[in-house]
């Protein structure tokens, strides 16, 4: 477990030179999934493509979640600066989205048809799934039961308090995985991180952080930015 040491980046919410964002509808098993979907700057890169797919899940729906959440807007500002596309998404009866929540079982399935609908998009490129708060809860179990699904995640707030982490029984963790986590989360327990320190995920403190990261979407972007760029 590593304390934050990322480059602070500019407050501004947009100041890359990328394409407006594209606001997309995509079939899902309880109607159509609202999102976000955004490509990073094609100039700078090989061949003008991206050098890879990511796919964000916000915080609880019952509680304010959607795909306009600060945390993930910023995060997605990351992967955008790291070279890759970003895609977000209501999750079923969360802002756009048509359905009703699901207690996460059917949110996994929208993570499903969502990354699907990415990976059509943009073939044969490396994909990864970032979630914040209960959103980390959703991804990361959708990846267990799905390892090859994507190859990496990044988790922000998992909320220890409220969720135990998966079992061995939900399938293997992911080969590659980050978190971050604020020291003074009300939501979050950072003694309770066992479980992705015995298999292996990097795991970042931000010393002054609370599970809002009211003060820190800065530093969510450039560790988003860093997780996408390290060999993990």
């Amino acid at each position: 477990m590593v304390r934050m040491d990322v480059p602070k980046l500019p407050h501004m919410v947009r100041d890359l030179n990328t394409p407006p964002p594209q606001i997309v509808q995509i079939p899902g098993p309880a109607g159509l999934i609202a999102g976000t979907f955004e490509m990073p700057d094609l100039t700078s890169l090989p061949d003008n493509r991206p050098k890879g797919a990511m796919l964000l899940l916000h915080p609880h729906p019952q509680h304010g979640g959607t795909r306009k959440n600060n945390v993930v807007r910023h995060a997605a500002l990351g992967a955008l600066e790291a070279g890759w596309a970003a895609l977000r998404i209501d999750f079923r009866g969360a802002g756009d989205s048509e359905g009703v929540y699901d207690e996460g079982e059917g949110e996994m399935a929208d993570a499903a048809a969502a990354l699907d609908w990415l990976k059509s998009e943009l073939a044969n490129l490396p994909t990864a799934i970032c979630g914040y708060s209960f959103g980390c809860r959703v991804g990361l179990r959708f990846l267990m039961r799905n390892p090859s699904a994507a190859s990496r995640f990044l988790g922000i707030a998992y909320p220890t308090n409220f969720y135990e982490w998966p079992k061995d029984t939900d399938g293997a963790w992911p080969a590659k995985s980050a978190f971050l986590l604020g020291e003074k989360d009300e939501l979050a327990d950072i003694r309770a991180m066992d479980a992705p320190r015995r298999n292996g995920a990097a795991i970042t403190l931000l010393p002054t952080a609370d599970h809002f990261f009211l003060n820190e979407l800065a530093d969510v972007r450039g560790w988003a930015k860093s997780g996408l760029e390290i060999k993990l």
